[in-house]
């Protein structure tokens, strides 16, 4: 936290366990909301890169970030200000700005941040890993003798919800199976357990990180990714390879590192805290 303070331009953010709990939403009462506010103010650019993906649904984005976007609208933010905030979908596939005229969030055209790399990936090559995942996923659930409750079969993801309540290893189980038996795929993959069900992304965070610093004109050395899951079957180890990283057990210590890296950016740049 301290080494990162001085020249940091870029912080990026898992959401469910590192921003708000898992399951929930960034409500108006979170104290992130106002972490956050203060980063941007502090000229350092904000992003939440996620999992969760809704190819054309922008509102489903916003949803997950209500209180954050609202509480913008309200401080009336300059739009230089909110042109420091941006979400990061489906690991690497969607990225999202807001409006400078609705002031809410709308997809970034492909060809504005995508790398020439991301943007070759060709449609079959994404339904075969997709198609291969999940049979994968199936043929574990059916050894290990886990009731599948649903598949959910997303443009670029596919994921497997148990049918009944089971143990944090079954679901390391059928992550790192993927993982290993999906080595020769024609594109990178993330295969990960999220704690209650385990998904399977097209791409991963460090490709979404590799993209947004591209975009944004920031290199390695001025970003920080913090995130929850960095063990092999989380989707926050990929970040490891393309910046600093900050790993934290929960929203709490969320809080409370960041905290810390304002009082470090302050002391730094001089500048007042603003509540």
């Amino acid at each position: 936290v301290h080494s990162s303070a001085a020249g940091l331009k870029l912080i990026t953010f898992d959401a469910d366990g590192t921003l708000y709990a898992d399951g929930a939403h960034m409500e108006h009462d979170s104290k992130m909301i106002g972490h956050i506010i203060n980063l941007m103010r502090s000229n350092v650019h904000v992003a939440i890169v996620t999992a969760a993906g809704y190819p054309g649904q922008a509102d489903k984005f916003e949803q997950r970030v209500a209180g954050l976007t609202a509480t913008f609208r309200k401080l009336r933010l300059p739009q230089h200000i909110m042109d420091r905030f941006h979400i990061m979908g489906g690991e690497c596939n969607y990225l999202l700005r807001l409006s400078p005229t609705t002031k809410q969030l709308e997809f970034v055209p492909d060809h504005e941040w995508k790398t020439p790399c991301m943007q070759a990936w060709q449609e079959e090559d994404i339904k075969y890993v997709l198609k291969e995942a999940e049979k994968l996923l199936l043929d574990t659930a059916y050894r290990l003798r886990l009731p599948v409750k649903h598949i959910i079969r997303k443009e670029r993801a596919v994921g497997l919800i148990p049918g009944a309540p089971t143990i944090y290893e079954v679901l390391e189980e059928l992550a790192i199976t993927v993982q290993q038996q999906l080595v020769d795929a024609p594109l990178p993959f993330c295969a990960f357990n999220g704690g209650g069900d385990v998904f399977v992304d097209v791409g991963n965070k460090s490709l979404g990180l590799e993209a947004l610093m591209q975009y944004l004109k920031f290199n390695p050395s001025q970003g920080l990714h913090v995130g929850d899951r960095f063990t092999e079957s989380g989707n926050d180890s990929a970040t490891r390879d393309c910046c600093s990283i900050l790993w934290v057990a929960n929203p709490e210590e969320t809080d409370f590192l960041v905290s810390m890296l304002l009082k470090d950016i302050r002391a730094s740049r001089a500048q007042p805290y603003i509540e």
